[in-house]
C-alpha cells in the first residue's frame, strides 16, 4: 500500500469512528465539508489535520443547533428577530418583502450624453465567431516550476490555434476588468491550486468553464473591438503573446470619460437621487440571490451525492443476485428459480445505467449550471463594487476640497484661491459671494471632481444598463438549460418503465412455485 492510500484510509477510519459511529449526519456532515471548501466532499481535498478541525466544527455546530431548536420551540412567540442571522431564513414571504423598483425606471434617470473617442473595429467585430477551448495537455514546468494544462484555443472562421493556460484566461479577464472597468466580464472558476488539478473530471469541468467564459466574451463588439482579445486568440508565438500582455498590464487607462473608447464615440452619464435607491435595491437582490444560489448548489451536490450512493448499492444488489443465480445453478435448483435471480440482476444493472445516466444530466443541466450563474453573480457583485469604490472616492474627494476651500476663503486673500487662468472672474465678487467664490477657487481641484463625477455617473448608467442584460441573458440561459435537461432526461424516465415491465412481463410469464 503506498502512501496516498494509507492517508486515505486513515481519514476514512477517523470519519468512521467521528462521523458514523457517532450517529451524525453523513449528508449534513458532507454539505457542511462543501460549505467550507470547493470540492469539499473529496477527502483528497483535506489533510488529516484540517479533516479533524473541520469534523471538530461540525460536531460543535451541531451540539448547538440541538438546544437552540427546543428553545425555540418552547418560547416561540416571544423570539428575537434580531437573534436570528442574516439569510438564516430565506422563504418566498421574505423575498417579497424587497422593495419592488423596476428596471426600465433607469430610462427616466436624468442622463448627458458626452463625446468620447471612437474604438476602431477589429476583424471579429460584426460577425459570428466561435471560440473552442479543446485538448487539454499536461505539460512539465521545468525542476523550479509545477506542471500545468495547456488547451487548444480555436477561433472560427478566422482559423486562430493558439495553447493557453489557464492563467492566461486569468490574464485576459483581469484585463478586461482593468480596461473596462464598467462592463460586466463574465466570470471565471477560482484560481486555486489542487491536488486534483491533473484529474480528468477537475480538468474537463474546467475546460467547460473556459469555453463559458471566452464565448460570453465575445458576445461584446466592445470586448470584439479589443486589442487584447485579438492578442489572446491570435498570437502562436509564445513570447510575442507575452510580452504583449506584459505591455497592456504596465499602461494606465485614462481615467477622464471624454478619453474613454467606444464604438459610437459617446458615453452616457446619469445622475439623479434614484440612483441610489436602484443601487440599494440592487445590492440586496445579489446578496439574497447569492445566498440562495449557495444553498442550491448544497442541494444539488448532495442530490448528486444520493444518486452516486444509489449506483454503488445498485451495483452491490446485482453483484449479490449473480452470486445467487450462480450458486443456485450449481446446486441443480429448478430452472425457473435461477432464472428469476438472472432475470433481478440484470433488473438492478439496468436500474444502475439508467440512473448513471440520469446523474451526469443532473450535473450538467443542474450542478454545474447553477455553480456558473453564482459565478456571474459575484462578477456582478464586483463590478457594484467598483462602482461603490468609485462613489466613495468622489465623496471623499468633495469632503476634501471643501474643506480646503474653506480654509483659503477664510484667508480673505484672493491671491491664494487658486483661480487658474480664468479671466472673466468679477474679483470684487469672489469676496461678497461665498458660493461663486468656492466656483471659480482651486480650478485643478474642480477639474478633477468634475472628472470623477463624470466617472461616477457613467459606471451608474452602465451598471443599469449591465445588469439588465445579465439578468435577461441569464433567465433565457435558464429556460434553454430546462429545455434541454427535459429533452435528454424524459427517455431515461420511459427507459426506466421499460425495465420495470420487463420484470413485470417475467414474473407473469414464469410458472413459479407456489410457496405453502
Amino acid at each position: 500500500m503506498d502512501q496516498g492510500e494509507e492517508e486515505i484510509q486513515q481519514k476514512q477510519q477517523l470519519l468512521q469512528t467521528e462521523i458514523i459511529d457517532k450517529n451524525y449526519d453523513k449528508t449534513s456532515f458532507i454539505n457542511f465539508c462543501l460549505s467550507k471548501k470547493e470540492n469539499g466532499d473529496d477527502l483528497s481535498n483535506w489533510t488529516i489535520s484540517e479533516l479533524q478541525g473541520i469534523i471538530k466544527e461540525f460536531q460543535d455546530s451541531q451540539q448547538q443547533e440541538q438546544p437552540h431548536e427546543e428553545k425555540i420551540e418552547e418560547q416561540k412567540p416571544t423570539e428575537n428577530p434580531k437573534d436570528k442571522k442574516e439569510g438564516e431564513e430565506i422563504n418566498k414571504e421574505n423575498v417579497e418583502k424587497l422593495e419592488k423598483f423596476n428596471a426600465d425606471e433607469a430610462k427616466n434617470f436624468k442622463e448627458k450624453t458626452i463625446e468620447c473617442r471612437k474604438l476602431d473595429k477589429t476583424e471579429l467585430n460584426d460577425k459570428t465567431v466561435t471560440v473552442e477551448v479543446k485538448n487539454p495537455t499536461e505539460k512539465s514546468g521545468g525542476i523550479f516550476s509545477k506542471s500545468f494544462i495547456l488547451y487548444d484555443v480555436i477561433t472560427s472562421p478566422m482559423n486562430w490555434n493558439v495553447q493557453r493556460r489557464f492563467s492566461d484566461f486569468d490574464a485576459l479577464r483581469q484585463l478586461l476588468v482593468k480596461y473596462y472597468p464598467s462592463y460586466h466580464v463574465p466570470p471565471l472558476p477560482g484560481k486555486k491550486i489542487t491536488n486534483r488539478r491533473f484529474e480528468t473530471d477537475f480538468i474537463m469541468k474546467r475546460m467547460k468553464f473556459l469555453n463559458l467564459f471566452i464565448n460570453n466574451v465575445l458576445k461584446r463588439e466592445e470586448f470584439k473591438a479589443s486589442e487584447i482579445l485579438v492578442s489572446f486568440l491570435s498570437y502562436t508565438d509564445r513570447g510575442k503573446f507575452e510580452a504583449k500582455f506584459k505591455e497592456f498590464q504596465t499602461q494606465v487607462p485614462s481615467s477622464y470619460v471624454e478619453d474613454y473608447k467606444n464604438l459610437d464615440g459617446k458615453v452616457v452619464i446619469s445622475h439623479d437621487e434614484g440612483n441610489e435607491k436602484y443601487f440599494t435595491n440592487i445590492n440586496k437582490y445579489f446578496k439574497l440571490q447569492a445566498q440562495i444560489f449557495q444553498r442550491l448548489g448544497q442541494g444539488l451536490k448532495g442530490f448528486y451525492n444520493a444518486l452516486t450512493n444509489a449506483c454503488e448499492a445498485l451495483q452491490d444488489v446485482h453483484k449479490y443476485f449473480e452470486i445467487m443465480h450462480v450458486l443456485n445453478t450449481r446446486v441443480l435448483m429448478k430452472e425457473t428459480i435461477t432464472k428469476s435471480f438472472e432475470e433481478l440482476a440484470f433488473f438492478f444493472d439496468n436500474w444502475k445505467k439508467v440512473i448513471i445516466k440520469q446523474k451526469e444530466l443532473v450535473k450538467t443541466h443542474m450542478k454545474d449550471f447553477y455553480k456558473y450563474v453564482k459565478l456571474e453573480g459575484i462578477a456582478y457583485e464586483e463590478l457594484i463594487d467598483r462602482r461603490t469604490d468609485l462613489k466613495n472616492k468622489y465623496t471623499a474627494e468633495v469632503a476634501r476640497v471643501t474643506a480646503k476651500k474653506e480654509k483659503l476663503y477664510a484667508t480673505m486673500d484672493p491671491t491664494k484661491f487658486e483661480l487658474g487662468e480664468e479671466r472673466d472672474i468679477d474679483r470684487e465678487r469672489l469676496l461678497k459671494d461665498k458660493p461663486y467664490a468656492f466656483e471659480k477657487m482651486c480650478r485643478a481641484d474642480n477639474l478633477n471632481l468634475e472628472k470623477l463625477y463624470n466617472q461616477l455617473g457613467y459606471a451608474n448608467k452602465m451598471n443599469m444598463k449591465e445588469l439588465k442584460r445579465i439578468i435577461n441573458g441569464y433567465c433565457k440561459r435558464y429556460i434553454e438549460n430546462i429545455k434541454e435537461f427535459n429533452t435528454e432526461f424524459y427517455p431515461s424516465i420511459n427507459d426506466l418503465i421499460g425495465i420495470w415491465s420487463n420484470l413485470q412481463n417475467f414474473a407473469l410469464t414464469q410458472n413459479l412455485p407456489t410457496a405453502k
